[in-house]
């Protein structure tokens, strides 16, 4: 099975020459196939959830695009077979960063050896510390402000829990 990313790597190749990036153009094709992949795992990782609709080809589907019965923030039905160009767009621009520094949108964490408080000799650092599991990876992983702005149409509002008694 070929690897599942979104877009293409000639398509990607585009995107980057276009912005002038020389980091994604000076990486061999190897690992600019292998960030593209992460990066779609990351998009499909952070953002499913938030996504409209059901995967078009149910849950065996490598990625989250393309959807059925999908319907943008503005009320306009994305065909079933078509992955929305700012999603391929937001894979592209996490697939650059996985580039630099593999792995560090998906970082491993263990909450257990955090360290609050270093000294070494005279000078002394206190960390702060996350209140859980879910702050400890929220503060590991770098933040991609571009990717809601680029996803913004194809997201559902998160809505506050309701209690009913």
């Amino acid at each position: 099975m070929p690897a599942a990313f979104y877009g293409t790597l000639d398509a990607a190749d585009l995107y980057f020459a276009d912005r002038g990036n020389v980091t994604w153009a000076a990486a061999g094709e190897n690992d600019r196939t292998a960030a593209l992949v992460r990066g779609s795992q990351v998009v499909d990782g952070l953002y499913e959830p938030r996504f409209p609709g059901l995967r078009a080809g149910g849950y065996e589907q490598p990625l989250s695009w393309p959807r059925r019965a999908a319907v943008t923030a503005n009320g306009e039905a994305v065909p079933d077979d078509v992955v929305p160009l700012p999603v391929i767009y937001a894979a592209y621009e996490v697939a650059v960063v996985e580039l630099a520094d593999p792995g560090s949108l998906t970082p491993v964490v263990t909450a257990a050896q955090t360290v609050k408080r270093e000294k070494v000799g005279p000078l002394e650092t206190e960390y702060a510390v996350a209140s859980s599991l879910d702050d400890s990876i929220t503060a590991a992983r770098p933040v991609l402000t571009m990717l809601d702005g680029l996803l913004y149409p194809f997201l559902r509002p998160v809505l506050p829990g309701i209690l009913v008694v």
